[in-house]
């Protein structure tokens, strides 16, 4: 007697083995690229009342920063540096 396998309703049996998400057309982040984006999130995290204001600060475009948030402290150690002082000179209560 064969196994019963389950399908998802909708899905055929050709389109069960195939990936949904391939893995080689994501972009790996440098490790040293994705620690400055970890320890600024934690940061902004850490600097504002809730989530929402501290991805708006991460995602928003910062004229005295020169771009969004994320992305100067993706660029550089200094850009990252740049970044927490912001966060800093804002109220922060967290330190870097």
């Amino acid at each position: 007697m064969g196994a019963i396998t389950r399908i998802a309703v909708g899905e055929t049996s050709e389109e069960r083995g195939r990936k949904r998400f391939r893995s080689a057309t994501r972009t790996q982040l440098a490790p040293d690229v994705h620690a400055r984006q970890s320890r600024i999130a934690l940061l902004a995290f850490q600097s504002f009342p809730d989530r929402e204001a501290a991805l708006l600060f991460l995602n928003g475009d910062d004229d005295a920063l020169g771009g969004r948030p994320i992305d100067v402290a993706s660029a550089s150690e200094a850009g990252a540096g740049r970044v927490a002082a912001a966060l800093r000179s804002r109220g922060g209560h967290a330190a870097s």
